[in-house]
């Protein structure tokens, strides 16, 4: 009995000790943005000139595997959040065939947080 009791401290001591057990974060939200809000932005905003599922263009490049490239499709630039969300917010304007819109003004800060979290997951 004195070993279950002594075994049974041991297992609850860092329950104790720190709080409880913590828990996980859902995989469809991050302290960032949340990847099912993005989806739903990408789709309002940008599905109908970009592809997520390949790389193919359709009118702007296609954008499966972008944060997995070393560059940016159009501009080159590294694949990185601040490239991404400068390229969300600026747009391009010399974009082919069509030039690609800025959203500064359209989307606040966490929509644009969303959206970098969901185009992670392509």
């Amino acid at each position: 009995m004195r070993n279950c009791l002594a075994h049974t401290l041991i297992l609850l001591t860092p329950l104790i000790l720190f709080g409880g057990c913590k828990a996980e974060k859902s995989p469809t939200s991050t302290s960032k943005g949340s990847v099912a809000n993005g989806e739903a932005l990408f789709k309002e905003n940008c599905a109908m000139c970009h592809n997520t599922d390949s790389t193919q263009a359709k009118i702007g490049p296609g954008l499966k595997g972008l944060f997995k490239n070393k560059e940016l499709p159009a501009s080159h630039k590294p694949a990185t959040d601040a490239n991404v969300r400068q390229q969300i917010l600026n747009g391009n304007p010399d974009g082919k065939p069509m030039p690609m819109p800025a959203f500064a003004g359209n989307l606040k800060p966490e929509e644009v947080d969303s959206l970098l979290e969901y185009l992670k997951t392509l």
